[in-house]
């Protein structure tokens, strides 16, 4: 018990080691062609809710939110998209606030439920992707429906839920799936095997 718990600590510090070397480097962005980038940065906690439990998952997306936050109040902050991400932006407000912490915290969440319902039904590998995918899937949603119920009608956003679903989300959230998708059952089962020792 005691190092299942030390495992247990030592993947979460190095989740959280990778969480921000996503975040505050180039190495959290996967070019997959041209104007086409995936973030990588909801590939921790979306491993870290499969391999140490919705509690660490849910912890390991408040991290990614926070370092989120911090990227769109510094070095992102003149983006014309911050304002959607920061309160610290022009036209940013306490919506902004939610936008970029809520969806990261429950997607985790999510996820991991729906990997504990498939994993009596299906292995590791299968089960992992699937969430994955479906968890990366509701993060989007999440953004992106906020981003339309709090700032609709802003120019840059505008009325249409479509055009929000399109040029906000558009191919780049669906490379996001697909990575987190594949990371997922690749990961887990190895981290799975490392973790019961």
């Amino acid at each position: 018990m005691k190092r299942e718990k030390i495992n247990t600590m030592i993947l979460l510090a190095l989740f959280i080691a990778i969480e921000v070397i996503f975040c505050f480097t180039p190495l959290g962005s996967l070019p997959l062609g041209p104007g086409i980038v995936a973030t990588l940065s909801h590939i921790p906690p979306l491993v870290a809710v499969f391999i140490l439990g919705r509690r660490n998952g849910v912890f390991m997306g408040l991290v990614f939110g926070i370092c989120s936050l911090i990227v769109w109040s510094t070095s992102l902050l003149a983006s014309p998209s911050a304002f959607a991400f920061t309160p610290l932006a022009p036209n940013g407000n306490v919506w902004s606030l939610v936008i970029c912490l809520l969806p990261r915290i429950l997607f985790p969440l999510f996820a991991g439920l729906i990997y504990d319902l498939l994993a009596n039904k299906c292995n590791k590998a299968v089960s992992a992707g699937v969430a994955g995918a479906v968890g990366t899937l509701l993060h989007s949603l999440m953004v992106l429906s906020l981003l339309y119920v709090c700032f609709r009608g802003h120019e840059t956003v505008g009325d249409s839920y479509l055009n929000v679903l399109l040029l906000w989300g558009g191919v780049n959230a669906v490379m996001e799936i697909l990575v987190g998708a594949v990371a997922s059952a690749g990961i887990v089962p190895v981290l799975a095997k490392i973790k019961r020792g």
